[in-house]
Order: structure tokens, then sequence, then C-alpha cells
């Protein structure tokens, strides 16, 4: 019981909501591993803590020695995903697929086990479908259903133009979970409609039913947007630790909170404290714990504290000598009285 509350801690949905502890029964019962699916489309080069938030809650799974599927959108990211933001995405090449799916294999490494985990490409199996079992596959569903996805409803309401591969999207991102027989597909929020459509095809074809698992959208430093490469409001996986610290420093003190629950891997009797000191303490302060943990977390200790170090400096001090700078927001670093604390 403990375990499955870990495993849901933080989760933002979780589909149906007592499947997990039946998932897990079932699983031991079959003496086999629960495959966890996560899908992604390779359409930036890099990862960013947005990213990190349902990779960490992946990482549980695979500690619990279940097999973590990652799968590629080697042949949905040349279809285009639509964005969410009533307009279509620009489709990649196949070049800019393979570039963007190797660097982000390789940061993957920074929080999973890239060894233990499978990697699966789905143009192994999208491609060689013929058109007639595409259709075969669309058949599954109706119009009415994709209409409940928020952002077609609105585009269809504005009479927004919506292309067909934009309908097929989520529906060969759902068949992605009948070819590996997913047993819980991960994602943020953002993904509910076409984790779903996951669970809703494998019930199609006769098979047990996903169980959908969706995380919160870490906002990006300008505290409005969620966390996007396109937003330029990221925090990357691989920022080098000087700006990490600063443009964790650089958030609003409105997502303290957030950042301290979604991006830091403090135990709970930590956060807990940390809540209780941002009452009285300056919010600096807090956010300085919290840039230290991250920058710890994806580089090492040392790399943490000599990030610091150079951040106060850097700004506090007032000690510019230094030849690298990190770029953030001097606003959120001023006080009530506008200095710079």
């Amino acid at each position: 019981m403990e375990t499955i509350q870990k495993l849901k801690e933080n989760a933002a949905i979780f589909l149906p909501e007592n499947g997990l502890k039946e998932k897990i029964n079932l699983a031991e019962k079959e003496n086999r591993k629960l495959i966890i699916k996560l899908g992604f489309d390779p359409t930036a080069p890099d990862l960013h803590l947005g990213h990190a938030v349902v990779l960490k809650k992946l990482k549980q799974f695979q500690d619990l020695g279940h097999q973590i599927v990652i799968v590629v959108g080697s042949f949905t990211a040349r279809i285009g995903d639509p964005t969410g933001k009533n307009k279509s995405r620009k489709p990649l090449s196949t070049e800019e697929v393979k570039h963007n799916a190797e660097t982000y294999i390789l940061q993957l490494s920074k929080i999973i086990d890239v060894e233990k985990a499978k990697i699966a490409f789905n143009s192994e199996w999208l491609d060689e479908l013929s058109f007639s079992e595409i259709i075969q596959i669309m058949s599954n569903v109706t119009v009415a259903q994709l209409m409940h996805r928020n952002d077609f409803n609105k585009r269809f309401t504005e009479n927004t133009p919506i292309a067909m591969h934009e309908l097929v999207y989520p529906i060969l991102q759902g068949f992605d979970s009948v070819k590996i027989n997913a047993d819980i597909e991960m994602g943020g929020t953002d993904q509910l409609f076409n984790c779903t459509m996951g669970r809703q095809l494998q019930e199609n074809f006769n098979m047990p039913g996903q169980i959908v698992m969706c995380m919160p959208l870490l906002k990006g430093l300008d505290g409005k947007e969620k966390m996007s490469k396109s937003l330029h409001n990221t925090i990357g996986l691989i920022d080098e630790p000087n700006e990490m610290f600063g443009k964790t420093m650089s958030i609003p003190d409105a997502l303290i909170l957030e950042f301290l629950e979604l991006t830091t891997d403090f135990s709970l009797e930590e956060k807990k404290e940390i809540k209780k000191r941002l009452e009285n303490d300056n919010p600096m302060n807090i956010k300085k714990l919290i840039a230290k943990n991250i920058i710890t977390q994806y580089h090492n200790k040392n790399s943490a504290e000599q990030a610091e170090e150079f951040f106060i400096n850097q700004f506090q001090n007032k000690n510019l000598e230094s030849k690298s700078f990190v770029t953030i927001m001097i606003s959120s670093l001023k006080n009530e009285k506008n200095e710079i604390t």
C-alpha cells in the first residue's frame, strides 16, 4: 500500500483510480514485470526539467523492477503532433528526428537506467502498415470522440482549420500501446487525450486497457506558460551548473512551491521543513536550496556549491570580474524595496 501511494505521489491524473493496485497484483500473480510506456516525439534536441517530472516518476517504477519502454515517435514526429495551441505543428524531417532522438536518449540517462530500459521506434511498426490496416485501426474511433480533445473542439468552434493528419495522430500514438502491450502509459496532463486513446484501442483489440498516469505540467521561468523550448523558458538537463543556478534563482516567488515539489528530490520531511522556512525566510534563500538540489541531481554536489558561490559573487557581491555570465531576470532577485538581496 505504501509503495502504491509513493508511485501515485504528485500525479495529477490517474485513470482508473484503483487501477494501479489491480495491475500490480495481477503482475505479481503472473510473475511478470509491468510494462510502463512513455512516448515522445523528438521535436527538439534537448530535454528540460518539465520532461524530468515524468521521467523521475518513470524511474520509480524502474527501481521497483518494472520494464520501462520509451517509444520514440520516429513516425509520428514526421506527421506533426497537434500543439494544443490551436494550430498545427510543423512535421520534422527524417534527419531531424534521428538527430533529436539520439540526443534525447543520451539525456534520458541522467534520470533513468537506459541500459535496462527498452527503446522502441514507432516507425518500426507504423511504416509497415498498409493503408487498409490504417483504415481498420481508424474505424475504432469516431470523429465525435476526437472532438473531445480540447484544442480540436476549440479550433472547430472557431472555424480554424484542422488537418486530417492531426486527427490521425492520437490514434497512431494509441496504437503504439497496442504494439508494446503497455500496462501503464505516462505523460503530462496535456497528453491525457492521447493516453486514453491508447487505453481505448487496447480494449478494441481485446487487450486489458492500460492505466493512464499524467503528471503536472511544470511552469517555465516566466511563471505563466508550461516549460517549453519553443517559449524559451526552460532549464535544460544539460545546462551548465552556473546557468541552472541562475535560471532557478530567476523564477517568480509564486513558483517556489511548485519547483520544490516537482523538480527536487528532497524527502517529504525535508520539503515540510523548507515550506515552514518559507513562511519567514527570504524566498531567495529557498531558491538557493532548490537550485543546489537540482544541480546536484544532474551534475554533482561540488558543482552545486561552486554555482552558488559564483552566483553570490556575480549578483549579491557584485563581483563582475568573471567572464562567465548567466542571463537571468534581475527583477526576480529584488525585494519589496527594489534592492537585490
